[in-house]
């Protein structure tokens, strides 16, 4: 007479299994969450950085400034074109992402039809956890990230 095949998983090792994949997960929520914070941060100062040239671009193509402004809740947009009296493009910051206001940030950058910006300054976003990037946009109409 020949002996069953045993072969599986008992149910004691199954339960250890899915008790320390439940930790792994749970203990890599908050890094994800941090990476995700972070993602956002950069993303918001590339797409500003992106618009500032656009409307830099936008103002020696039509021969006319541009002006873009940077104020949260603004007709239900963190940042927009404002040229005379319409608001133009509108575009919101992801969740989370502020403005943080201090000394050399502005609000207001106009742009020039002969591609030089009337401002200079910097706009500077904070993430939940403090963490700070900034787009520097200087009188020659040349826009840094860091």
């Amino acid at each position: 007479m020949s002996k069953p095949n045993d072969s599986g998983f008992t149910l004691i090792e199954l339960m250890f299994v899915v008790i320390i994949m439940g930790t792994m997960i749970a203990m890599s929520i908050p890094s994800m969450r941090g990476f995700r914070q972070a993602y956002d941060l950069r993303s918001a100062t590339e797409n500003i950085a992106g618009q500032l040239t656009l409307a830099r671009q936008k103002a020696m193509a039509i021969d006319t400034t541009q002006t873009i402004h940077f104020t949260l809740n603004y007709q239900s947009c963190d940042y927009h074109i404002h040229n005379g009296a319409t608001v133009g493009p509108k575009w919101d910051l992801p969740n989370g992402i502020t403005y943080y206001w201090g000394s050399g940030t502005w609000s207001s950058y106009r742009m020039t039809s002969n591609g030089r910006c009337l401002d200079s300054g910097m706009i500077v976003l904070e993430d939940p956890r403090g963490k700070r990037d900034t787009v520097s946009v200087l009188r020659s109409g040349l826009i840094l990230t860091r």
